[in-house]
């Protein structure tokens, strides 16, 4: 067994030593939240405001009109591009396009918005993270290489916790990987496996207001909590189609109370408490109102909305949580 833990300011992978679990907090008291649904948009194709098997996608939470609060950023995988859309979803701009060099895509997965209103987009197929400026001007690239004597391979979903540092789910590598505000390296949590701590293709990753990680556990079919040194705290889900139950979720996001999962095989969100209880399932297969084809990305935004990329339906689909 191992022992995850956070020394001068990096986490360290120890081996051969007792495992030590995190604390888990005490339960609350739990609060009902209903989902209503409120819109979509977005269409199939290559134009303005239109989606080929788009991803990942974030919202700007601080901001004006002109650095994009409320704005909505939507990783347009199929296109190898991102695209920007006003609170209505009405289409900004875009930015990217085909290839590898600064500032091009091949495979857009995971995007993310930090505080700076600066825009973190990972690609699978060129196996790096580049930063780009909140209107789309390339700035560095973040991550590529190799990290912890392993190379980042297919990397997926990210997120930046109240401190700007920035999480990469290291797909191919089964780990996440983490990133200070300026872009050095600070460790990572990990390694193929079943138990706890563990991961087996991760594909998304959200860190909540006190900087506890959640992970999707893709091909494990479960949700694990991580405490800020990366130390398990708990395991949430299992394979299957009932409540609670996983089959491949690929998306995750979190709020002050809930986490909400883009159970993606089984066509549906499904909503847990912070301490792991099942809440409530939205969802089924299909392309009406409520149904979903292979959601993957999910957000918060800025009026108590989540955001679900409907994969499979080419469109981003909002709904309203109210609790």
């Amino acid at each position: 067994m191992r022992k995850l833990l956070l020394a001068t300011g990096y986490w360290l992978l120890i081996t051969s030593l007792v495992f030590a679990m995190g604390e888990v907090p005490e339960k609350t008291e739990i609060v009902n939240p209903t989902v209503q649904y409120v819109r979509e948009f977005g269409l199939p194709g290559s134009g303005d405001r239109q989606f080929y098997y788009p991803y990942g996608i974030d919202v700007a939470l601080m901001g004006d009109a002109a650095t994009g609060l409320g704005n909505i950023f939507v990783a347009d995988t199929g296109n190898n591009r991102v695209q920007r859309l006003d609170e209505d979803g009405g289409f900004v701009y875009q930015f990217g396009g085909f290839g590898t060099g600064d500032g091009k895509f091949n495979t857009p997965l995971g995007i993310a918005v930090d505080f700076n209103y600066q825009i973190y987009v990972s690609e699978k197929d060129n196996d790096r993270v580049q930063l780009f400026d909140i209107r789309g001007n390339f700035l560095r690239e973040v991550a590529t290489g190799e990290y912890g004597y392993k190379a980042l391979y297919d990397p997926a979903g990210l997120d930046v916790d109240n401190l700007g540092n920035l999480y990469v789910t290291d797909s191919g590598n089964d780990r996440v990987l983490k990133f200070s505000e300026n872009g050095e390296f600070q460790g990572e949590v990990g390694g193929f496996g079943y138990g706890m701590g563990f991961f087996d293709a991760p594909q998304d990753v959200a860190a909540d207001q006190n900087r506890y990680l959640y992970v999707a556990d893709t091909n494990n079919h479960r949700i694990q909590k991580l405490d800020y040194d990366g130390r398990p705290l708990l395991v949430i889900g299992k394979w299957g189609a009932k409540p609670g139950e996983f089959y491949q979720p690929r998306g995750i996001a979190v709020d002050k109370l809930f986490i909400y999962v883009c159970d993606t095989g089984n066509n549906r969100v499904q909503i847990f408490t912070k301490e792991g209880q099942f809440v409530l399932a939205y969802g089924q297969k299909g392309y009406q109102k409520g149904e979903f084809n292979g959601p993957i990305g999910i957000c918060m935004g800025k009026k108590g909305q989540i955001f679900v990329v409907d994969t499979g339906n080419s469109r981003i689909v909002e709904l309203k949580i109210s609790y």
